[in-house]
């Protein structure tokens, strides 16, 4: 037996999102349907606000609501440090320890030929911008130990970016 089509449409839906499969896609269909209406609406209603209200800060292309964003605007962080990571959810890693206090910068993703992404895809050239424009005294590479990351950070300590990350 087939779902009927808004339930199949709801499952297709949800297994978009990356890391869910069709169970998991199931199993987000039926509890969404569970829930009271008003909790859909809201729900909805949310999805719409942060798709509304949410973009990439002028500055540092991290994501938030005010542009720019909240930690660009802190007089309180350090200007001379520019912590580089691939998304947003890495930036939020980091601000959770508490600990460091200077800029960030967010590629947007790491280089992956493989993918098709290549250093126009990502943010390279706006952090060599920076750089160059602002006084910078330390850039702190915190991008991940894969393949890609590592492509990534050899990509801005390689020969030609070393003057302008310097």
């Amino acid at each position: 037996m087939e779902y009927t089509k808004p339930l199949a449409q709801l499952i297709e839906f949800f297994q978009k999102f990356p890391g869910i499969g069709p169970k998991s896609a199931q199993r987000m269909a039926f509890h969404l349907l569970k829930m009271p209406l008003g909790d859909v609406e809201r729900f909805s209603s949310v999805l719409v606000d942060a798709k509304k209200n949410i973009h990439y800060c002028s500055v540092c292309f991290n994501m938030s609501a005010s542009n720019p964003c909240e930690i660009c605007s802190d007089s309180r962080r350090d200007k001379s440090v520019i912590c580089v990571v691939a998304e947003t959810k890495d930036l939020i890693a980091i601000e959770k320890t508490r600990e460091y206090k200077g800029l960030y910068h967010v590629l947007q993703g790491t280089l992956s030929p493989l993918d098709g992404i290549g250093v126009e895809d990502i943010r390279i050239k706006e952090l060599l911008t920076r750089v160059a424009d602002e006084n910078v005294i330390e850039i702190i590479l915190a991008l991940s130990p894969s393949v890609e990351g590592e492509a990534t950070s050899l990509y801005l300590r390689s020969e030609e970016h070393t003057s302008e990350l310097q």
